[in-house]
């Protein structure tokens, strides 16, 4: 298996991955459109979409990037450039974490690995219709990526409630804010991760399960955060996919300050259990929820969040531009929780899909 350590990595360098659904314009229901999207586009964009599981799904990979603002600017000019040509078709684009209505127009790429996987899965992947982001950080050297990996495990669930865009699902409130985290949890090589001391360590694993044939390549885990020696990145998956440019800025670059304070930090290793009850709150909860701590207590996600950025500026990780943004975003309520306010206020799943259309 090509799971090998690598060196001369990028350092600290930028990616990312938004998964995006094609719908009519009108009825907001799924359209199976990904070709004719993939045709119609600029070729200087063509290279950066992927064909996904579902036909009605796009996949943006943007290029390596230094700065989380040329990011971002990449990814509105490409998304305007996908916009104009779903809106000659009537059709538009949307993101959330999950698809609230219950859907008929589903349709699974003509794919062999698409296929060999639903047929493994099956039920499992019935109505997969689910977003994320997945932000890459680049680095230099394996054994930095392995402590950023192990010291990240424990602060994905403040990454869960800062994104967290998928309370309905199939026409109901499933009362879980990150519903899209627990349709993944049900996968056998997904969801949280265990530690590692040593790439050794790893690579047995990754070995074990191909030799077993359980996996084919390093592909074919989905943990919430994984090393990709391809890329030499650390790929963080945790995060529901949103529309909104600058809470998509401040993730990333929280991300990318957690991947730098493993640099001065050791990781905070907690048992797996407690890691799960975490997870549990945010994705219950997003915003409002809390986080069991090394000292045993119970401590809001929005406090860790302004411990997490607060250290993150101490050690100039963050611009002050970036940490004023990252404040105000903090202080907002999640995406799932202003879905409750509009069903709230319309009764209209329909006004809960708007929510996630680029417009």
């Amino acid at each position: 298996m090509n799971f090998e350590k690598f060196d001369s990595g990028n350092h600290f360098s930028l990616g990312l991955e938004l998964e995006l659904r094609i719908l009519d314009r009108f009825d907001l229901t799924l359209r199976n459109e990904f070709d004719y999207i993939l045709e119609n586009l600029n070729d200087e964009y063509k290279q950066r979409l992927a064909k996904e599981f579902l036909g009605s799904m796009i996949e943006i990979n943007t290029p390596v990037f230094h700065c989380e603002r040329d990011l971002i600017e990449f990814l509105k000019e490409i998304i305007n450039e996908l916009m104009v040509i779903a809106s000659k078709k009537n059709l538009c684009l949307q993101t959330s974490g999950t698809f609230s209505q219950e859907n008929l127009n589903i349709k699974i790429n003509s794919n062999d690995r698409y296929e060999k996987l639903y047929e493994e899965h099956a039920i499992l992947l019935d109505n997969f219709t689910i977003c994320g982001t997945h932000v890459h950080i680049g680095f230099e050297t394996f054994e930095k990526a392995l402590k950023a990996y192990n010291y990240s495990i424990y602060y994905l669930p403040l990454l869960i409630a800062l994104n967290a865009s998928s309370l309905f699902y199939n026409g109901k409130n499933t009362g879980i804010h990150s519903y899209r985290t627990k349709i993944f949890e049900r996968l056998p090589k997904a969801s949280l991760p265990e530690y590692f001391d040593t790439y050794e360590d790893m690579k047995a694993l990754y070995d074990l399960l191909e030799k077993s044939k359980v996996i084919k390549s390093a592909k074919d885990i989905w943990w919430d955060v994984r090393i990709q020696p391809h890329f030499k990145t650390l790929e963080f998956r945790v995060c529901d996919a949103v529309n909104d440019f600058d809470r998509l800025e401040v993730t990333i670059a929280i991300v990318k300050s957690i991947c730098q304070l493993s640099e001065i930090e050791a990781p905070t290793k907690m048992p797996m259990q407690v890691l799960k009850q975490n997870m549990w709150s945010a994705t219950r909860y997003s915003m409002e929820g809390k986080m069991v701590t090394t000292c045993g207590e119970l401590k809001p996600v929005r406090d860790m969040l302004k411990t997490l950025i607060s250290k993150a500026y101490k050690n100039s990780f963050l611009t002050k531009e970036l940490y004023e943004k990252s404040k105000n975003i903090i202080e907002e309520k999640s995406v799932s929780q202003k879905m409750i306010e509009v069903y709230e206020r319309t009764n209209s799943l329909k006004e809960i899909e708007r929510l996630g259309v680029f417009e």
